[in-house]
């Protein structure tokens, strides 16, 4: 069972990185055609990104990853957080934002910025 999981979770995180890169891509469009601003698509992808996270949570408790090397046991997990929270922190920003073109840009930064989390995290996870 731990390892279907753990193919889901690898599979789902590519998976992410090109979602994320494409709602990037629509938020920047959106901006410059100063459509009205709706965090609907921007929260849907960042709960993807938490129900991923929540997952990489039970595989750490059930595989025990603490045990291994020191990337995968803490540097990747405190990534993924990281994505997460910057691309939750930067929507909810933008959500308060008076004009419809910043928010949306706002919002692309954040994606993008979640992005290179998602990334380095699977670099690191890679790397060992």
């Amino acid at each position: 069972m731990d390892d279907v999981l753990f193919t889901v979770h690898r599979i789902l995180g590519y998976g992410l990185s090109v979602l994320v890169l494409g709602t990037a891509f629509v938020a920047f469009d959106r901006a410059k055609n100063g459509q009205e601003f709706t965090a609907g698509l921007y929260r849907a992808v960042l709960g993807l990104l938490a129900v991923h996270i929540v997952l990489g949570i039970a595989l750490y408790t059930t595989l025990q990853a603490w045990e291994a090397e020191p990337l995968v046991a803490y540097v990747h997990p405190i990534v993924g957080v990281l994505a997460l929270g910057v691309g939750q922190a930067m929507v909810g920003r933008a959500r308060r934002t008076q004009m419809a073109a910043d928010a949306h840009r706002l919002a692309g930064r954040g994606l993008v910025v979640t992005l290179v989390f998602i990334l380095v995290g699977i670099g690191v996870a890679s790397a060992v």
